[in-house]
């Protein structure tokens, strides 16, 4: 997505004197199977479910589910990072951060498992790795999970431990065996339902992170300027995150994030809390 606005604020700017991106189309190339299919991870009950897709997750009326933006700036972030006390991505830290807050926001029982269900670029990941102006789709999901009372006590640099090592499990190894299980399914003909929350969906204890810190939507210029604003619309289930450029500061980042109404106060009290 971000490819092609980025190419068609181009075009139009630059008008007959834009040149064409060439984009890696070949999408054979991304799901090549062994020759013969051996996935090796349980497939089936992390990127997919069996049955009623929808069984997992309650489901209320949208009014219940509020969406929020949360203005980190880029100084709150260095800060952040310090108190990680390990080199560490934008992306990681500000996760471990919310990831607290919100389970601290949402009262969890110290005994109760949450995680994190994460996008992970698999391009660079593969073997052998795909260029990386494939235009498609090629993520799979990363899962850190911790009691919800060790994530409370740990420090930053252990949830972003935790996240690392739920992400560094996606690898080469992992990535074939994805393609491997779904040539297994199609052989034998099996319907497969992709993990996807329904609208409405309330997935706590859980979340849902996406970073769209990579990319720069708010600086695409179509001719007449920079946008005003940018905003995705909102959030259809409770628990997602969404990471982005902050328009508004160099270095900050917002977070748009939807929460169930009964959490927003508390959320809203603490979220710029670092004890």
């Amino acid at each position: 997505m971000s490819m092609f606005f980025t190419a068609w604020a181009t075009a139009v700017r630059e008008g007959k004197d834009f040149t064409m991106p060439t984009p890696f189309l070949d999408r054979e190339k991304t799901v090549v199977p062994r020759s013969t299919p051996t996935p090796v991870f349980d497939h089936r009950s992390l990127e997919f479910m069996c049955g009623d897709r929808n069984a997992a997750y309650i489901v209320v009326p949208m009014h219940r589910i509020k969406n929020l933006k949360v203005h980190f700036t880029a100084e709150f972030v260095v800060d952040l990072k310090g108190r990680v006390g390990a080199r560490c991505s934008t992306f990681q830290c500000l996760l471990a951060h919310v990831w607290k807050k919100m389970t601290e926001a949402r009262d969890l029982k110290p005994e109760e498992f949450t995680k994190v269900r994460m996008a992970v670029n698999c391009r660079g990941r593969a073997n052998p790795p795909v260029s990386m102006n494939f235009f498609g789709n090629m993520v799979l999901w990363a899962f850190p999970r911790l009691l919800a009372g060790d994530l409370m006590s740990s420090s930053y640099g252990s949830v972003v431990g935790a996240i690392r090592d739920a992400v560094a499990r996606i690898d080469g190894e992992y990535v074939q065996s994805f393609v491997d299980f779904g040539e297994v399914a199609d052989t034998n003909g099996e319907e497969l339902f992709a993990t996807a929350a329904a609208p409405g969906s309330m997935l706590c204890p859980d979340a849902e992170v996406d970073s769209w810190l990579g990319f720069s939507f708010h600086q695409l210029d179509f001719g007449t300027g920079a946008p005003a604003a940018f905003l995705p619309p909102d959030l259809p289930f409770e628990g997602l995150m969404l990471f982005v450029p902050s328009r508004e500061a160099n270095g900050g980042v917002d977070l748009f994030t939807s929460i169930a109404e009964d959490h927003v106060a508390a959320f809203e009290q603490i979220c710029y809390s670092l004890d």
